[in-house]
């Protein structure tokens, strides 16, 4: 009986420790996977372009991260080009508004461009929505001309696109996330 106490007492002391090196590399970790999940590549790009259109750094790097996880290539199956998913039929009208020429939708692929069409679209949103965000990510999601259907008469009380209605939640929790993490735009 003896020896099935000290074993056990050497068991426990095993899991214990096993226990403690689990929690230490998780906290160890954490930083690195936090980082991995919530990038933030384009530092300079979104800084100069938020800056240059008025907007949250931090919300930019949050669409950035629901709509492309980064990926300057990705091209969403609807079409959408780029870091900010831009459909390049609304690249073009962006690019016209800015007042440039020569359009090529392959240029939805250059980060520098992208983030600056889809800041300018961002501007162009809040300022048509009243600066009411959750219409200006509804509307950079669905389109605008849905949102306006939807609160013809104010508040975006319902969204009946589960898409945008979760993209609205996505959004909205990277950016409180990319503000925690990166707290120093």
């Amino acid at each position: 009986m003896h020896k099935s106490k000290k074993r056990s007492k050497q068991i426990k002391a095993w899991m214990f420790a096993a226990l403690f090196l689990v929690i230490a590399i998780a906290v160890l970790l954490r930083g690195f996977v936090v980082y991995k999940v919530y990038p933030l590549d384009y530092r300079q790009i979104i800084e100069q372009r938020s800056k240059e259109y008025s907007l949250d750094p931090y919300l930019v790097s949050a669409v950035i991260c629901a709509e492309s996880r980064f990926l300057p290539e990705a091209v969403s199956p609807k079409g959408a080009v780029g870091l900010m998913q831009i459909m390049p039929d609304t690249g073009e009208w962006i690019f016209g508004k800015m007042g440039f020429e020569n359009y090529n939708s392959d240029m939805l692929c250059d980060p520098d461009v992208n983030i600056h069409l889809g800041c300018w679209y961002l501007r162009y949103l809040y300022e048509r929505f009243n600066g009411d965000m959750d219409k200006v990510l509804a509307a950079y999601n669905a389109g605008p001309r849905n949102v306006e259907k939807w609160a013809p008469d104010g508040a975006l009380e319902t969204i009946p696109f589960p898409e945008t209605e979760n993209y609205l939640k996505i959004v909205t929790r990277n950016y409180y996330i990319y503000k925690e993490i990166y707290n120093d735009f």
